[in-house]
């Protein structure tokens, strides 16, 4: 019986763990920097300013798009560790 209940504690913390990880799993390592904000492990969709500097201090590519809420066309995508000055975009998304 002590044996069963020490089983089962393992899984449950097992089954804790594994619903845990894949929320941080999600957002990129590292920051990003547009127009000076930081935003530290990124994930989803930011919008750009205007003539914006990006500068992706990630493990992720950053794609930039055409259009606001990361919709449109993709007009660039800025590599891990690149930069760019953007001045076509309205919105970037990153994993």
């Amino acid at each position: 019986m002590r044996r069963s209940a020490t089983v089962l504690g393992a899984l449950a913390a097992a089954a804790a763990l594994t619903v845990a990880v894949p929320a941080s799993a999600n957002a990129a390592n590292g920051y990003l920097l547009i127009d000076g904000k930081r935003y530290v492990d990124p994930s989803g969709c930011y919008e750009l300013p205007q003539d914006a500097e990006v500068e992706n201090h990630t493990d992720q590519p950053a794609d930039v798009y055409s259009d606001g809420n990361c919709e449109g066309r993709v007009m660039e995508t800025i590599p891990a560790g690149g930069s760019s000055f953007t001045d076509w975009g309205y919105s970037l998304r990153i994993e």
